[in-house]
């Protein structure tokens, strides 16, 4: 006799149940456990002979100085931004493990931290992606530091003469260290600053985070659209939780489904990074992919089980 539980063979499962303690738990286990996994998923070497990583480095040592050491300095910046975001990231991870078994169930927060995981991500693969030149991704790197510059100046005008005067220096230096390392200002037909040149490759002012979520598993339709929506309080999307609340006390209501969104596209932005990790250093890390990706999966299982068996 089959179980009346259990969907018709073929049916989907949609997973707009509010969520339960035992999901809530599991949800929060798994992103532990990729947290955990994508923390610990390094060998102790890197740097393959023949990886993206060895080539810009010996692209750049054979420069004549003064140029050799002036993008000798923005790769290592390049390096140092990477671990920083990766951190970030898992910071954001760890975060949303808490969010997820709050009481009452979080309503749209678990989708805005999952977005900042994805973000942090995104901009790990924008810097050392390796199906770019070395000469794209310094062009890459002079368009985000001028853009960091230009939000420290913004915000320094809130703080006072001295922070400004302090941000200024720091302005001039950027400028000078972009001239020694060849990055030449792209400018459109008004004058505006609109990104920069390095030895013939161009590249914007900023990440485009939307056409970076293209390195997304192919499996999550537009994710960062999605994941806007509720980040910045779109009525399109939270208004969704204000229909859910229609039969109960409260004013919003939180779904699995939200839960589920922010887990696999937390599972998505960690992929995206190892591989990028993977092929710019030339790292061995089938293993943790693979045990990445089979987490994944038996918390799908997982979440289909406990949510066919709290439907009424």
């Amino acid at each position: 006799m089959k179980d009346d539980s259990e969907p018709d063979e073929g049916t989907p499962v949609t997973f707009t149940e509010p969520i339960s303690e035992p999901f809530a738990r599991a949800a929060a286990q798994v992103l532990k456990d990729l947290r955990e996994l994508a923390a610990n998923a390094f060998p102790d070497e890197i740097g393959g002979p023949d990886s993206p990583f060895r080539q810009d480095a010996a692209a750049f040592d054979a420069l004549p100085e003064p140029r050799r050491e002036a993008r000798r300095s923005m790769h290592a910046m390049i390096l140092d931004l990477v671990p920083l975001s990766w951190s970030n990231a898992l910071d954001h991870v760890r975060a949303l493990e808490q969010d997820v078994v709050m009481q009452p169930p979080p309503v749209w927060s678990p989708l805005t931290l999952s977005r900042a995981v994805m973000e942090s991500c995104l901009f790990l693969h924008y810097v050392i992606d390796p199906e770019i030149s070395g000469a794209k991704r310094l062009a890459r790197c002079a368009g985000l530091w001028r853009t960091d510059v230009e939000h420290m100046e913004k915000a320094a005008r809130a703080f006072g003469p001295a922070q400004v005067a302090e941000v200024a220096k720091t302005k001039d230096y950027v400028l000078a260290a972009l001239r020694d390392v060849g990055a030449v200002e792209r400018k459109n037909s008004q004058g505006r600053l609109i990104g920069y040149e390095v030895d013939g490759e161009n590249s914007g002012l900023d990440i485009n985070i939307t056409e970076q979520a293209k390195a997304m598993p192919s499996h999550l339709p537009a994710p960062y659209r999605i994941l806007s929506g509720a980040a910045h309080g779109r009525p399109w999307m939270t208004g969704r939780a204000r229909e859910l609340a229609r039969d109960s006390e409260d004013d919003l209501v939180g779904e699995v489904a939200t839960v589920m969104t922010a887990v696999v596209v937390v599972a998505g932005a960690l992929e995206t990074a190892l591989k990028a990790w993977r092929d710019y250093f030339g790292l061995d890390l089938g293993d943790a992919l693979e045990h990445l990706n089979g987490l994944y999966r038996m918390f799908f299982i997982d979440a289909v089980n406990l949510t066919v068996g709290d439907a009424p």
